[in-house]
């Protein structure tokens, strides 16, 4: 049997290319997807700062999630400064250093890292030039600075500038910003945590095992995190702790679309290839060929094909992973020096899964060759049938309704949940649409007949009677081209709907004069002061930015864990409307209280007078009374706190904006007075968080670009398939005497045919998810659609369509006029 299957790929190579190709690019894709989540699993920065200590201790920085990746923590979680004398009695211990990160701009606004003196040796700095930084105002800077001892540096913290003197000049630690130090003391004077460490690096005696130390200080200091090895430089900096988990979440979130797409397109391929084989399949079944041996025979075939295209593609899926890992460093989603882990695992879970995909879809492809009776078979071998089955057709059905009934989910389940079932609710529709093509190109042909027959055009007349035979190979055709639309359309206008909704919050929610910010930094409460007493300005309200974890039941014994944004506002706050539903924002300044969007509100099933619990930015577990419910949620963050309750759990301390707001005829002085203060003046109707959601949109654009160039390739693929596949036909086309010109006519007319029913197909489908989503962010039903972005698919789609169809009609016209 397997001397027949290697036979029958050979004597069919056209088709089994189309099978090749598929597998080939989805183990591609898969393996550079599962290189991208073993990274979130295992991959880190290499430690840099802290490369001198064997062990570093840090607090617990992510909430753990029962049966889940645990949730981090986005500010700094710190330490109580007693912990340093207790980690230095550990024995193997001989050195335990409490390091705080003051985070400082220079006059060009780079950004700068200073520490107190003593964690130097945690890198180890050493000097090269001049002293010790021992009073106030005495600086020591690495070489970035370009500096020698004697010179004057100005460092701004809070977007308040400072002279400093360097008294030294230390050797680079390969730090990944600036670095300066200061005396102990100036340093613990700016960090915004009294008593209290952002780090402990340990300096253990010689000889001592780092891994046996670290399980010793875990044991005797319990509630800490410790570090070894690579894992060191997760502490260094949160952007590389937290890129872990992201990475994970969306590679999970990706691979997860480009599996079920994958499937797609495998058993889409292999169906048309297998329907190209009817008249094989009939003589072998009226030879009587049973239908085990039918199925055994496609089995193998599809081992062999899948088998080597899968292991052939796993190569190039760790060149993916490279790419997709420097645009999404780019985005800001990881650090750039965040390595990746290639290890064989993605290539075999790559090679497994596209087997399994390719023999599953195999197996369904072979049942109807192999269950035919013989003498439908011969029948059928000629001219396909367009009676689509029973159970296909409830199938797809049940399918379509499951996918409407998703796409209301914004409508009916609050928060995350809704919002990211509408991504699954297109996939379902565009695959009860593979399911029904057949039927729908048939009732799309009843209104386009017509029109193919107007001025009675042999190649129009062609067209049709080609259509109305072979309504299968044209739904092969009609399906990926529809489902490119569907897919690029909700990806891409789900992020424009949440932008366009955010900007029209803030833009209505701002009633301030100016947003006021410090370029690189935050501003300090002296700062902020200051502004407030500018003459002409009546209120100067400082905003502090942060994030909240929120655990709400799914089931009985689980949870989910959600991140919204929080703000820190004036309780009295005469610069901003939040739209206030119900409850006052002026009782923010009772302690121990929040203000909720209605969305946060319907998500955690709380209302005005109820008591709410979530974890802080920085970790810290807060019950809060509900004094408020808002609407502009997501132009302002989903709870809003007092600034004076937000700022100590934020891990600068530094507030992110002024609101400020003037008398009319003062305007101009208090621009000029801003401005000499080092301050700028930004846009108002930005919306908060604005940045956060560039940066996922920027992903979503990576991700959608990546798995729409793989449909791309396989609606080339399949179309090419279904064209070379009509050599025989085109060759009787000539016998009755059909000439080339109207031969090529007829595949154009049959590929714009294509082309118009997938824009129609995919539009439609597309717009039932896209509604229930902008339903679930806006309460409207009209999501935010770009033209110009639209028309681009369509264009790219069309051009895919009719350049994948014309061209191998050209190609095989030239075959049979070969000698």
């Amino acid at each position: 049997m397997w001397g027949l299957a290697f036979a029958s790929i050979r004597h069919n190579r056209g088709g089994f290319a189309g099978v090749f190709v598929a597998v080939f690019f989805a183990a591609t894709l898969i393996t550079g997807l599962g290189v991208l989540l073993e990274s979130g699993i295992r991959g880190g920065v290499e430690p840099q700062r802290y490369l001198a200590a064997e062990v570093v201790v840090g607090g617990q920085q992510a909430l753990p999630v029962p049966g889940d990746v645990a949730e981090p923590f986005t500010e700094r979680v710190t330490l109580p400064a007693d912990v340093v004398g207790e980690i230095g009695a550990v024995a193997g211990v001989r050195q335990a250093v409490g390091d705080v990160t003051v985070p400082m701009t220079t006059e060009a606004h780079a950004p700068v890292e200073v520490h107190g003196w003593s964690s130097a040796a945690l890198t180890p700095y050493s000097l090269t030039a001049g002293a010790l930084p021992a009073r106030d105002g005495e600086v020591v800077v690495d070489p970035s600075f370009g500096v020698v001892p004697g010179a004057e540096v100005r460092l701004s913290h809070g977007g308040v500038p400072t002279a400093y003197k360097v008294v030294g000049v230390a050797s680079s630690g390969g730090g990944r910003v600036a670095t300066a130090f200061l005396s102990d003391q100036a340093a613990t004077a700016l960090w915004p945590h009294p008593d209290r460490v952002g780090a402990v690096g340990v300096l253990a005696q010689p000889g001592t095992d780092p891994a046996t130390l670290a399980t010793a200080i875990s044991r005797a200091v319990p509630g800490v995190e410790v570090y070894t090895g690579a894992d060191r430089g997760e502490v260094e900096s949160l952007d590389s702790f937290g890129a872990r988990t992201q990475l994970m979440a969306l590679s999970a979130s990706f691979a997860g679309v480009a599996l079920l797409i994958a499937v797609f397109v495998v058993a889409s391929t292999l169906s048309l290839s297998v329907g190209q084989r009817r008249r094989e399949f009939a003589l072998l079944r009226a030879v009587g060929t049973l239908p085990r041996q039918i199925h055994g025979m496609i089995g193998r075939e599809v081992r062999v094909v899948a088998g080597l295209a899968a292991l052939l593609g796993v190569a190039p899926g760790y060149l993916l992973a490279g790419v997709l890992g420097d645009q999404f460093a780019g985005a800001g989603v990881m650090p750039e020096d965040f390595g990746l882990v290639h290890s064989p695992f993605p290539a075999l879970a790559a090679v497994v899964l596209s087997l399994v995909t390719a023999v599953g879809a195999a197996a369904v492809a072979a049942r109807r060759p192999a269950r035919i009776d013989p003498i439908d078979a011969i029948r059928e071998s000629g001219v396909e049938t367009p009676k689509l089955g029973k159970g296909r057709v409830g199938t797809g059905v049940v399918l379509a309704a499951i996918g409407l009934l998703a796409s209301l989910a914004p409508m009916l389940l609050p928060g995350l949940i809704g919002l990211t079932a509408v991504g699954a609710a297109a996939l379902l529709l565009i695959i009860a649409v593979g399911l029904v093509g057949p039927w729908l190109v048939e009732r799309f042909l009843g209104v386009l007949g017509p029109l193919l027959r107007v001025g009675k055009s042999p190649a129009g007349v062609l067209a049709e009677a080609s259509i109305r035979g072979y309504s299968r190979r044209l739904s092969a055709a009609v399906v990926p081209l529809a489902l490119a639309i569907t897919f690029g359309s909700v990806q891409l206008f789900m992020p424009t709907t949440i932008a366009a909704e955010a900007a029209t919050q803030s833009r209505d929610g701002i009633v301030a004069d100016y947003l006021v910010a410090a370029p690189g930094s935050g501003l300090s409460q002296d700062l902020a002061a200051e502004v407030a007493a500018v003459p002409g300005v009546t209120a100067a309200d400082p905003i502090t930015r942060s994030t909240a974890l929120i655990s709400t039941p799914v089931f009985d014994d689980e949870v989910m864990v959600q991140q919204f944004a929080v703000q820190g506002v004036d309780p009295g706050s005469r610069t901003l409307d939040l739209q206030v539903e119900r409850g006052s924002l002026d009782r923010l300044s009772e302690p121990d209280t929040v203000a909720l969007s209605a969305n946060a509100a319907s998500a955690m099933s709380a209302d005005v007078g109820g008591r709410v619990a979530f974890h802080l930015g920085d970790g810290t577990e807060l019950t809060a009374t509900v004094v408020a419910v808002y609407g502009r949620g997501l132009g302002f963050g989903d709870l809003t706190l007092s600034a004076d309750a937000l700022r100590p759990h934020t891990t600068t301390g530094l507030a992110d904006y002024l609101l400020v707001t003037s008398t009319p005829d003062g305007r101009a002085g208090v621009e000029q007075a801003i401005g000499q203060l080092g301050l700028a003046v930004q846009d108002t109707t930005v919306p908060a968080g604005s940045g956060e959601r560039d940066t996922q949109s920027w992903v979503n654009l990576i991700a959608l670009l990546v798995i729409l160039g793989y449909v791309a390739l396989s609606v080339v693929n399949t179309l090419v398939m279904a064209t070379v596949g009509r050599r025989r036909e085109f060759t009787l086309l000539r016998l009755i005497g059909t000439t080339d010109r109207q031969i090529r006519r007829m595949t154009l007319i049959e590929s714009l045919v294509a082309v118009v029913i997938a824009v129609v197909v995919g539009t439609v489908t597309a717009i039932p998810p896209l509604v229930g989503f902008a339903l679930g962010v806006s309460g409207q039903p009209v999501p935010t659609i770009s033209p110009l972005a639209y028309l681009v698919i369509v264009a790219a789609t069309a051009v895919l369509g009719v350049a994948s169809i014309r061209i191998p009609t050209r190609t095989a016209l030239r075959v049979l006029l070969a000698p």
